[in-house]
């Protein structure tokens, strides 16, 4: 793809997600619409949702909460990914026209052949990911507003694979029913472990810049007052729970679990809008933990809380099948 009218933002250095979604909505809103942009960041560890997705059908949450990894939602489509330090995030902001719309090719290119210069024959599948070996390196998504198209995605550089696994790993112990896009999951790798050439992320950045540029860059530099703008959007917005949480899309989970003492109890709960909804269990003497449930937000402090309450109960029988139940819900 030609990088006539194409500019390459730099902006301050930041490893923060909400701050970098942020910088994705406000490039593809604010910007000049005579030209097209350019711009990399690198986030620290962060699950990433896509705009449709249920956080409770993607996420291991236990995993996420007790590692300190935020949630978050960003503005396209797709599945969950999860970001780090070895990992490259790519966005272009261009005109949206139906030649580009849900093409994802003339903005890979540049990366593809880049990489074959390097010995890797990587190639797009139909699903817009990129792959070597037939493993994932990069997923990609696109989102429109306004006459304006955000085409982004990532490469999978350094990146930790084992958590990156864990954390896109959720509860399988209950059914889920919702209408949420589901993520499709892939086998993945990373490139670094196949490059003759050992290159930093950093080197790897500036060597796409070069094969898309041919060299001379039109670099655009964002104004403090820009840069004051979209840290305010991070803040309202990609920090904000209604965004990262309470966009998910109804469901419903329904539960069946084996009792301590043989035979079995079950339970379902609503997830809507945030909060859990109408929770019911067969076994009456559980049925205090659906008046600490109902109500109440996805948060580790509503958990911890009814666990509070779990340890306080005097019957061990009671208190083990109560755990059990806690121990399904997330």
């Amino acid at each position: 793809m030609p990088a006539k009218n194409w500019k390459l933002i730099v902006k301050p250095e930041s490893a923060d997600p909400a701050v970098n979604l942020a910088m994705e909505e406000w490039a593809i809103r604010h910007l000049n619409p005579d030209y097209s942009y350019l711009f990399f960041y690198v986030n620290r560890p962060a699950v990433i949702l896509g705009r449709n997705q249920n956080v409770l059908q993607e996420v291991n949450l236990r995993a996420c909460w007790e590692n300190d990894i935020p949630i978050l939602r960003r503005i396209s489509g797709g599945g969950a990914v999860v970001h780090d330090e070895g990992n490259l995030n790519f966005a272009f902001v261009t005109q949206h026209t139906l030649q580009n719309f849900n093409r994802y090719r003339q903005f890979l290119e540049p990366i593809v052949q880049l990489l074959r210069k390097l010995g890797l024959p990587v190639e797009i599948d139909s699903h817009n990911n990129l792959l070597f070996m037939g493993k994932k390196f990069s997923g990609n998504a696109q989102f429109t507003s306004r006459g304006r198209l955000l085409s982004h995605g990532t490469l999978l550089f350094n990146s930790n694979l084992k958590r990156l696994n864990t954390l896109l790993n959720p509860n399988r112990n209950y059914r889920l029913r919702s209408n949420a896009t589901r993520s499709m999951h892939s086998n993945v790798t990373n490139l670094h472990l196949y490059m003759k050439l050992r290159l930093s992320l950093n080197r790897l950045r500036e060597m796409i810049i070069d094969a898309f540029f041919g060299g001379h860059a039109d670099v655009l530099s964002l104004s403090e007052t820009q840069w004051d703008e979209i840290c305010a959007l991070a803040d309202r917005k990609y920090r904000s729970y209604q965004w990262n949480i309470a966009r998910s899309p109804k469901s419903r989970i329904d539960a069946h679990i084996a009792a301590p003492a043989g035979g079995e109890f079950s339970f379902h709960y609503y997830f809507e809008d945030g909060y859990f909804r109408n929770f019911e269990i067969s076994d009456s003497r559980l049925r205090f933990l659906g008046e600490l449930l109902d109500g109440k937000p996805l948060l580790p402090e509503t958990f911890e809380k009814i666990s509070e309450h779990i340890n306080a109960i005097d019957d061990a029988f009671l208190q083990k099948k109560a755990r059990n139940v806690l121990h399904f819900l997330i």
